[in-house]
């Protein structure tokens, strides 16, 4: 298999690590998590293969290139798309999780009752973890779809993503240093847990979707008379 990637990834870039760094990073879910061992493996490009350092470089500015874009694009787009049946169910499923997150912090009467500085650095504080937690799901796409939803402005979302981004990258990294030999097997691990993410994810999508449509409205019940208020 590694050697089928190898193969692969030479036909396409060459000995270009770095350009293969920063577009991998781009792709969601792998972003610089994935990246930055892909381009440190020794198994996948021999003596080519990049540094701590210089991986975390390119991985980080392939992560966040999408960062600004997204941070303009995101609320209108999420607004519209609400409105289409088909699309609606689509962006349920990508960032229905982050927009209930952000709804149950905006409800949150404890966040309510801080004066507007503290809720910002709260709002700001709860982002950065988020991007800065090294798991699948938690990279820059999500954490700025997070910070939008939020209510953060164009600025304070870049910023706080970017300074999220670049902490989870130091942690991969550093990680990546102290196992030199095992960033291969990081890289599979890694993916592993992608793939389990979006399987739970689908999984509880579609028991969400089951338990709605179970749900009679209000006032009626299935397969019988309308109920009748008193």
């Amino acid at each position: 298999m590694t050697a089928a990637i190898t193969n692969f990834f030479h036909t396409v870039f060459g000995d270009n690590v770095w350009l293969a760094t920063i577009l991998i990073a781009i792709i969601p879910l792998i972003e610089l998590k994935g990246a930055i061992p892909f381009a440190m493996s020794v198994a996948f490009w021999g003596e080519r293969a990049l540094n701590a350092w210089s991986a975390l470089a390119f991985a980080y500015l392939g992560s966040i290139i999408i960062v600004p874009l997204l941070a303009l694009i995101f609320r209108p787009i999420y607004h519209w798309l609400k409105t289409k049946k088909f699309f609606n169910r689509i962006m349920d499923f990508l960032v229905g999780g982050v927009a209930t997150k952000s709804d149950q912090m905006a409800a949150d009467p404890t966040v309510q009752a801080k004066s507007t500085t503290r809720r910002l650095w709260l709002k700001i504080m709860a982002v950065a973890v988020f991007v800065a937690f090294p798991v699948p799901l938690t990279g820059v796409w999500t954490g700025t779809c997070f910070a939008v939803l939020l209510g953060l402005n164009f600025w304070q979302t870049c910023v706080t993503v970017m300074v999220g981004n670049a902490v989870c990258g130091l942690i991969v990294a550093g990680v990546c240093s102290v196992f030199p030999q095992a960033t291969n097997i990081l890289l599979y691990v890694f993916l592993a847990l992608v793939l389990v993410a979006v399987l739970v994810k689908v999984i509880m999508h579609i028991i969400k979707q089951k338990r709605t449509a179970t749900v009679a409205p209000t006032g009626t019940v299935t397969g019988g008379e309308p109920t009748v208020k008193e």
